[in-house]
């Protein structure tokens, strides 16, 4: 058998220049791999008579194996405090043609294992084939007086300066001798591979654990050791086993998935990868995906595989751990959480430390930190629930300059947006199961265009607040939705949806169609909006090609035996054409309060009319508080005054004549947006409304009884076209809706005798929006009255209009 190459800085001449005893620490599976090692050690001239090494000792290291009884190692540690000991291993490398490939897995290696793990009979097989395959590598060397001086310090930590079982010190010198030798083989293996190890028993020896066991026990009364014992099976569920040949499977599985209907090369920025890279080897850090469907984690898994970081942890609900994913996922990163745990305070002490210690090593962790997939399009309101227990590990571990990523997946076509728009009309959602899974892969099997990552600004937190200070948590959770509503794209299909529901029910000519997203992306370009690769000038003729696969996926109409082939949205698509319209509606939203305050105040008469425009930008804020996420007051005032600026340096001197001046400034204010972008979330809140004004004054109404009578009075208002669009039916619009009448006090029923006040307010706020129910008509007739230069009608004639 051919002898194995050592390592470079692996020689007799390094060991030889400490002063004092060595001690190897040889990992050694099998036979195979002790014959290796030693002729490795022996071929440095380290195990010869003449050589400087005190002895070897040889254990198999491996997490698996549970004895616990490190034979030999025990009694070599009674050794001078000065004695060095090495940890060495026999790693062993992938074939080369999977080296130089960038598939991460072949199937073969799913029946005969992991090679890099081989067996003895299949490492000889290996060495015979190519020698090269196994080489001898160490892991950094410590004295074993420094060793003594960790972890007496680790055990001083505990109350009442606990000192753990008999032979707890044997166990952490063979875990530091694992990890260091770890550490080594992510060099030569990829940082990819770098994954936390023996975490359940870093855990259980842990002194703050222990102590915070202890702790529960005196205020319980339950014994600690019954405790410690229920503390290990909460565990087993929790703490993720990853190993290299399942984060290898899962990368393959998550490039599969993605070939099924998407390119599979995610989009993203290079420089946003390479900042993230350097955050998250450097610092505690966590990546907040947002949550449209069930690929946004694979979309950002295969990313980080693909360019070498370091393994993500990957939160996820119990309900996605059944058979085959689950035993795939937990493998790789997945970390499986039960859906409440608010009453079982040992878990959540399980839970906390478990993220603490994760946090500390400098493992990345991500979740969709809105909980839920959106069926809106829209970025939901936050989840606190995570967030808050991942800060409360940090702040118990006294993390410093944590980095709090916020990362946006977007898509130009999804396959749960049907479901979505059934499901808010009433239709149950289907439990997840094997069965469920293998039925949702299927449903991929369709053109779906791309897939994108952005990665947006951190949230840095120089420290984690206090436990107790739930502001300074929505604050966060808060920042961390500005910044992923920032840095999410314009996609082509969303915006095709956007013109096209603004010119609902007309039908557009392709050329018409390119022309008014055309207006709209000028529009954004101006204002560094991002904008996916798609709108540059070499792919805008793909317009045609997304339309038919729009058509073909049930979102358009297209009629082409007339003298022009012309699109529209069919009127049963609505409720998913408004979703992906809602993937970029924020970016918008602030024109279209702009072009709606306008109106009001032009419509207030010249007698203050700006301060009448400022009140309305004000309440118009306040009607969509629970739809959109808005800067604090001040920005939000500077944003509309800068967008006014745009349009027209005299905006402030219009404003003060009132009237026709500022119909002429919203007429230079192309393009117009208000009607295609907040027409559904008015007619929903309409439908609340009026439930609630025609209650009597008494009665009051519960979310819950709201949202089932809407769903009724909804279909039955678009049936009698009193509103536009199905898209405006929907229960999280309802729901919304119904949130804004609480806050205003609206709900609860006045049982005062002849009590009318309730009831006038109910009545006004059904009023109000009809009148912008109205007003949006208005902006969506002067979007409409153009000639055919593409020139408004009106206000022709001011030169700072934009195009």
């Amino acid at each position: 058998m051919t002898a194995v190459p050592d390592v470079p800085g692996f020689s007799a001449a390094n060991i030889a220049a400490h002063d004092g005893p060595v001690l190897f620490i040889a990992d050694a599976a099998n036979g195979l791999e002790r014959k290796l090692l030693e002729s490795c050690l022996s071929a440095a001239g380290i195990l010869t008579p003449n050589g400087p090494a005190a002895g070897q000792v040889f254990l198999d290291l491996s997490e698996r194996r549970k004895s616990g009884n490190y034979d030999g190692l025990e009694e070599r540690l009674e050794l001078p405090a000065n004695t060095l000991l090495v940890p060495a291993r026999i790693a062993w490398a992938m074939p080369q043609v999977e080296r130089d490939s960038r598939q991460p897995l072949a199937l073969r290696h799913l029946i005969f294992g992991d090679p890099r793990r081989p067996g003895a009979l299949r490492g000889r097989w290996m060495l015979r084939r190519d020698p090269g395959r196994a080489r001898c590598i160490t892991g950094a060397p410590a004295t074993l007086g420094d060793l003594r001086e960790r972890f007496s310090s680790l055990q001083q930590a505990a109350e009442n300066g606990e000192h753990g079982e008999h032979g707890a010190f044997t166990a952490f010198v063979a875990r530091q001798a694992a990890l260091a030798l770890e550490i080594a083989e992510w060099s030569q293996i990829g940082r990819r591979y770098k994954v936390p190890r023996f975490v359940a028993e870093n855990l259980r020896s842990s002194p703050k654990f222990r102590a915070a066991v202890r702790q529960l026990a005196e205020e319980t009364g339950r014994p600690a050791q019954e405790l410690q014992r229920e503390a290990a099976k909460y565990m087993e569920e929790l703490v993720a086993v990853p190993d290299p040949l399942f984060v290898d499977l899962r990368a393959r599985f998550d490039q599969f998935i993605l070939s099924l209907g998407y390119n599979k090369d995610v989009v993203c920025r290079d420089q946003d990868l390479e900042r993230v890279r350097e955050i998250v080897a450097t610092r505690p850090s966590m990546l907040l995906f947002t949550h449209k469907t069930y690929l946004d984690s694979v979309a950002l898994t295969a990313k980080m595989f693909e360019y070498d970081f370091p393994m993500l942890h990957i939160f996820a609900g119990a309900n996605m751990g059944f058979a085959g994913l689950g035993l795939l996922m937990r493998r790789s990163g997945g970390i499986f959480i039960r859906r409440s745990f608010q009453d079982n305070p040992l878990y959540k002490i399980v839970l906390r430390h478990y993220i603490g210690y994760l946090m500390e090593k400098r493992f990345p962790m991500t979740w969709a930190f809105e909980g839920t997939r959106s069926r809106t399009g829209k970025l939901m309101p936050p989840r606190y629930g995570l967030l808050k227990y991942v800060l409360e590990a940090a702040y118990a571990t006294d993390a410093r300059e944590i980095h709090v990523i916020p990362v946006t997946v977007s898509y130009d076509l999804m396959r749960d947006v049907e479901e979505y728009a059934s499901e808010q009309v009433g239709r149950v959602k289907a439990p997840e199961s094997l069965k469920w899974f293998i039925g949702y892969l299927s449903s991929l099997r369709q053109p779906m265009g791309r897939m994108y990552l952005d990665f947006g600004d951190s949230v840095v937190l120089e420290q984690a607040p206090d436990p107790d200070d739930s502001l300074a948590l929505s604050k966060i959770a808060f920042e961390v939705a500005v910044q992923s509503n920032k840095v999410a794209p314009i996609t082509l299909p969303a915006i095709a949806c956007m013109v096209l529901m603004g010119a609902a029910p007309r039908a557009l000519t392709l050329r018409e169609l390119q022309k008014e997203i055309l207006r709209l992306l000028r529009w954004a370009r101006d204002r560094g909006i991002r904008l996916t690769s798609d709108f540059s000038p070499e792919r805008l003729g793909h317009v045609k090609e997304l339309a038919e696969a729009m058509v073909g996926m049930g979102l358009m109409i297209r009629y082409d035996e007339g003298s022009d082939t012309v699109f529209g949205i069919e009127p049963a698509s609505h409720p998913m054409a408004s979703y992906y319209r809602n993937t970029i509606i924020h970016h918008f939203v602030n024109k279209a309060l702009l072009e709606l305050a306008l109106l009001g105040a032009a419509d207030a008469g010249p007698v203050d009319a700006e301060a009448v425009f400022w009140r309305e930008t004000e309440r118009l804020r306040d009607f969509f508080k629970f739809e959109f996420f808005y800067p604090e007051k001040q920005e939000f005032h500077e944003q509309l005054k800068q967008e006014l600026a745009r349009v027209d340096s005299r905006w402030r001197d219009r404003l003060q004549q009132g009237g026709a001046q500022i119909l002429a400034l919203l007429s230079n204010m192309r393009p117009l947006v208000a009607h295609s972008s907040l027409l559904q979330f008015v007619e929903a809140y309409s439908v609340v409304f009026d439930l609630l004004a025609r209650l009597p004054a008494e009665e009051s109404l519960d979310e819950g009884d709201c949202i089932s009578q809407a769903l009724k009075e909804g279909r039955q208002a678009y049936l009698q076209r009193r509103i536009t669009s199905e898209a405006s039916i929907g229960k999280i619009l309802f729901g919304n809706g119904y949130k804004l009448a609480a806050n205003l006090g609206l709900t609860i029923g006045d049982v005062a005798p002849e009590s009318t006040d309730i009831r006038d307010r109910r009545v006004r706020l059904l009023r109000d929006f009809k009148e912008l129910s109205r007003r949006l008509d208005r902006v969506r007739l002067m979007a409409l009255a153009e000639d055919s230069t593409g020139q408004p009608l009106r206000g022709r004639a001011d030169t700072h209009a934009t195009a």
